[in-house]
């Protein structure tokens, strides 16, 4: 039986996204505390990404389009996480 078959797979519901409140790190700004964030963030949207996969997969339109809202979302944090890491502060957006 092919993956995209097996229905016991369902879509997770209610899982946390990651922000910014959730690094554990000495300070909001120091680069080890960065790293955590920007380490939490990249797992949750690996996390989301396989979620949508997943939906996806089982032809579920609905968690699809949650999983990938929270996706969009995710993205966007941790993009701005890449950004704070990169350009310290400074208010130069990177090319996207």
């Amino acid at each position: 039986m092919s993956f995209r078959h097996h229905q016991s797979y369902q879509f997770e519901v209610g899982l946390p996204d990651v922000s910014m409140s959730d690094w554990n790190g000495p300070s909001p700004y120091s680069d080890a505390g960065m790293m955590r964030g920007l380490h939490l963030a990249s797992e949750s949207v690996l996390r989301l990404a396989t979620q949508t996969h997943n939906a996806v997969a089982r032809d579920d339109t609905v968690g699809a389009e949650v999983a990938r809202v929270s996706l969009e979302k995710q993205l966007a944090l941790t993009t701005c996480l890449i950004d704070e890491l990169l350009l310290k502060g400074t208010d130069q957006p990177t090319t996207h």
